[in-house]
């Protein structure tokens, strides 16, 4: 059994993934929702009395940043996955924006946002790490 077959994904494997990152994203959405929510209710009502008492805006900018780090991952996800959307909607899902060649369906099956194929995401990956 060689390589994991790179082709053309068919129609109903294009509507599948769709529906898998639709899926993903309103789950996303979700989970900011209630994390904003969460943080909000908790340690913000708090922090306001905080700031309004010492002004203390350091305070306040820590506590954004904290927020912030907990929100980065599903945020970058979302917009992954909206890349994704767009890449049907244009007709590309599936090849890799940087080689061209056709992701596997296996990467695609664990990453449906994915847009680079492998070999391409560990250079990408390298070059980001540089800068």
């Amino acid at each position: 059994m060689g390589k994991p077959e790179r082709r053309p994904l068919t129609e109903d494997e294009i509507e599948y993934f769709k529906e898998k990152l639709l899926k993903r994203k309103k789950e996303l959405w979700r989970e900011v929702i209630e994390t904003l929510e969460r943080e909000a209710a908790e340690e913000y009502q708090d922090l306001i009395r905080t700031v309004k008492e010492e002004e203390d805006l350091a305070l306040l900018n820590l506590q954004e940043e904290t927020l912030l780090g907990l929100l980065e991952p599903k945020i970058r996800e979302l917009e992954e996955i909206d890349q994704a959307l767009l890449r049907i909607e244009l007709g590309e899902y599936g090849r890799c924006v940087d080689c061209g060649k056709w992701l596997r369906i296996k990467r695609l099956e664990i990453m449906p946002w994915a847009a680079r194929c492998r070999e391409c995401q560990e250079k990408w990956e390298k070059l980001k790490a540089i800068e």
